[in-house]
């Protein structure tokens, strides 16, 4: 036996361990690991940094300092949120999820539809997509699909794989465009966040003032019929969680390639401007930048 894979069950074992306990005990785990991001150097906390400095530059180095912990403390309870839909009993779900607006999916669901759930990366994403899906499932309507990017470590992604499809059902590959429009053909929603720095079949939109390379995708399956229906997941108390599925996106099959993805932008803004402190700051959002611009994180 390997030592990298005795060093992946353990570490799947301890994770495991902890989506057993109760879901306060875990939050309160995940703000210990955020603390530890904002006190110990690393990379995710100078990426978050300049991040926040970018998207909001006209805030006081004091009000920014707060909103680095703050996002590092949620993140840290986003990790702890990951292992709970990973690994976590359905029970740790009831009476945690205020959701609103399901009739917008419901309503496309019920006539046979399927449809791209459009999100951004929250720290809550894969815990509200969990909490989505099980909702759905009590209403006897299809489940979402997930998009996955696989992890680079192929013995941890075993393990990924196995947690997600016990409430996805099917993981699609970001690249699969094929079996993505399968799903949807199908009836399923599939869980769609286009909001990381791609470098291939891009436009660069404005995302908070600042140009972001933009998969054009999104428009793209708009144009094809595919019904666009955004949604959102974020932390609204300790143990509790707001999932918003808003009405579906109609115009972006007439608008132009760069209207539509400053439109997605628009939208993400929006909303991680409610919860500023709940978004994946520690991603690098700007890495691929249009001729003008410096990459910031060199």
């Amino acid at each position: 036996m390997s030592y990298s894979k005795t060093r992946t069950d353990f570490q799947v074992a301890v994770a495991k361990w902890l989506a057993g306990r109760k879901l306060s005990t875990q939050m309160r785990v995940g703000r210990i690991l955020g603390r530890l991001f904002y006190y110990l150097p690393n990379k995710r906390k100078t990426i978050a940094r300049i991040n926040i400095g970018i998207c909001f530059p006209h805030i006081s180095q004091q009000q920014a300092k707060r909103l680095l912990k703050q996002n590092l403390l949620s993140t840290g309870q986003g990790l702890s949120e990951l292992m709970a839909a990973f690994w976590g009993e359905d029970k740790q779900l009831a009476d945690k999820f205020e959701i609103v607006g399901v009739a917008n999916l419901a309503n496309v669901l019920q006539s046979g539809h399927g449809c791209l759930l459009l999100s951004c990366h929250t720290t809550s994403l894969e815990w509200g997509t969990r909490g989505l899906n099980h909702h759905l499932k009590q209403l006897n309507l299809p489940v979402g699909h997930m998009l996955a990017r696989q992890h680079n470590n192929k013995l941890l992604e075993n393990h990924l794989q196995q947690a997600r499809l016990s409430f996805a059902e099917k993981l699609i590959d970001k690249k699969n465009i094929r079996s993505l429009l399968n799903s949807i053909q199908s009836g399923h929603p599939v869980y769609y966040a286009p909001d990381q720095n791609f470098s291939y079949q891009v436009s660069f939109a404005d995302f908070f003032g600042r140009p972001a390379a933009t998969t054009i995708a999104t428009h793209k399956f708009a144009q094809k019929g595919v019904k666009v229906i955004p949604w959102f997941c974020f932390r609204t108390g300790p143990c509790q969680w707001r999932v918003e599925i808003m009405p579906a996106m109609d115009q972006l099959a007439v608008l132009n390639e760069a209207t539509a993805s400053a439109q997605i932008n628009q939208l993400f803004e929006e909303q991680i401007k409610q919860h500023p402190e709940q978004y994946l700051w520690v991603h690098r959002r700007f890495k691929n930048q249009p001729d003008g611009y410096e990459n910031p994180y060199q």
